[in-house]
């Protein structure tokens, strides 16, 4: 099962109407460039535009492996199990809430 907070970073790409307001610049060698250009050229786009997709593809991997709870159906039973039957909340607990409570009262008046 699996819970995601984000839900399409690819609508955050581009298109060629919407105007470019930031500029990215990498510095690199010469090989790598000549690696990466090759590889643009193969796809059929642009050296930026072949940076921009990838690093968008590497940005989204990286947030939905951070953002994302991958659970077993196990795990997923506990936890909707808990959601719906919460413990009773602990002397520890309400006193942790209620110096919260004081807390945030002091700081607001």
């Amino acid at each position: 099962m699996k819970f995601t907070p984000i839900e399409d970073a690819g609508k955050i790409m581009t298109t060629h109407a919407e105007r470019k307001e930031t500029r990215l610049v990498a510095r690199t060698s010469t090989e790598i460039q000549k690696i990466i250009q090759r590889a643009a050229d193969y796809s059929g786009a642009t050296l930026s535009q072949f940076l921009i997709e990838s690093a968008m593809d590497k940005a989204r991997n990286v947030i939905e492996r951070t953002e994302t709870l991958h659970l077993s159906m196990a795990g997923a039973d506990a936890l909707f199990a808990v959601l719906e039957n919460p413990p009773k909340a602990s002397k520890k607990l309400l006193k942790a809430v209620q110096g919260y409570k004081d807390t945030m009262n002091a700081h607001n008046h």
